[in-house]
């Protein structure tokens, strides 16, 4: 019998219900067996400079990824496997020295276990997000799952970096999000991008799922859309319409972006001048990631006379076979 997809995005209850923001313990580690859990953060700064850390978890074992960018300057990754300790009441993890931990109302990253060194604290702008219950389903009982939700939409991110034995003070911007899955991605997914963008204003997330030829190629897409600390719009119903451009590197990431209802445009974003941030795929949630940085301009249909420029980041995946 054919699989089919059940997305969370067509759940009547979340289509009624506005969103409400993440308890504590949602952002925490769940440690339910079978699942992979992770957490992405994301900095960006004016000077350009640009890091993620990637921290995930499977079993007792634990793995983090650390990638840095800055202008002028040599990428540098870093890769650690090792065992894991976690808290299952509020977001802290720590493995080799490294940790990530919630704190009241902050957010702290520590990378210890090699330089660069760093120390962050990440104030968020905006509350927590999921679209519905953060969950799709896959198969015919759904009992193949993959959460996604977003601990921090957009913060205020301010420490210190200690690279080749200097110490850096570091201000900028910041994004956390949280995935949760019980299976190998490529066996339902053919893909993914996961957007934000953001401008003075205005903060923009998006994501897109969609499955493999078993799933008949299905797009399970997310939207949310804030003006200042006010939650504009969080809609699945919603149709993403992507224009790949390649890369030197024979890599394709996109370059334009339509969001729309039906055959009504709710929202553009026109991106341009799209920079790979790594020559190279990254390994991550059973798929190859890829992380682009662009400027864009958006467009909303409820505020015609606005033309708003900004700075956005995209990861692309790609299932693996």
């Amino acid at each position: 019998m054919r699989e089919s997809t059940f997305s969370f995005w067509e759940d009547t209850e979340f289509n009624a219900l506005p969103g409400k923001p993440l308890a504590a313990a949602d952002n925490a580690y769940q440690g339910r067996a079978g699942e992979e859990e992770s957490w992405l953060w994301e900095v960006s700064s004016s000077d350009g400079t640009y890091l993620n850390v990637f921290f995930a978890v499977y079993g007792k074992e634990g793995k983090a990824r650390l990638f840095l960018a800055q202008p002028g300057k040599e990428v540098i990754t870093r890769e650690v496997t090792a065992p894991f300790t976690a808290a299952a009441d509020h977001l802290e993890v720590q493995m080799a020295g490294n940790r990530i931990y919630q704190q009241g109302n902050l957010f702290r990253l520590e990378w210890r276990s090699e330089e660069p060194v760093l120390e962050l604290e990440f104030q968020p702008h905006l509350p927590g997000w999921q679209p519905g219950h953060g969950r799709i389903n896959y198969g015919e009982k759904g009992d193949k799952y993959l959460f996604w939700s977003v601990p921090v939409p957009r913060a205020r991110v301010s420490g210190s970096l200690l690279v080749a034995g200097q110490e850096q003070r570091f201000n900028g911007q910041g994004y956390i999000d949280h995935r949760r899955y019980n299976f190998p991605l490529p066996r339902t997914l053919g893909g993914a991008i996961l957007g934000r963008y953001y401008t003075e204003a205005y903060t923009l997330l998006w994501a897109d799922f969609w499955g493999n030829l078993l799933y008949s190629g299905e797009h399970v897409t997310a939207l949310y859309l804030a003006r200042a600390e006010e939650m504009l719009a969080a809609t699945g119903n919603l149709e993403v319409q992507v224009f790949d451009r390649q890369s030197k590197g024979g890599l394709s990431y996109p370059a334009e972006l339509s969001l729309q209802a039906g055959t009504t445009p709710l929202i553009r974003l026109d991106i341009k001048q799209t920079t790979a941030l790594s020559p190279r795929l990254v390994t991550t949630m059973g798929a190859q990631g890829f992380y682009c940085r662009f400027n864009g301009q958006l467009k909303l249909a409820t505020r015609p006379e606005e033309e708003v420029t900004g700075q956005g980041f995209m990861e692309t995946l790609t299932a693996r076979d």
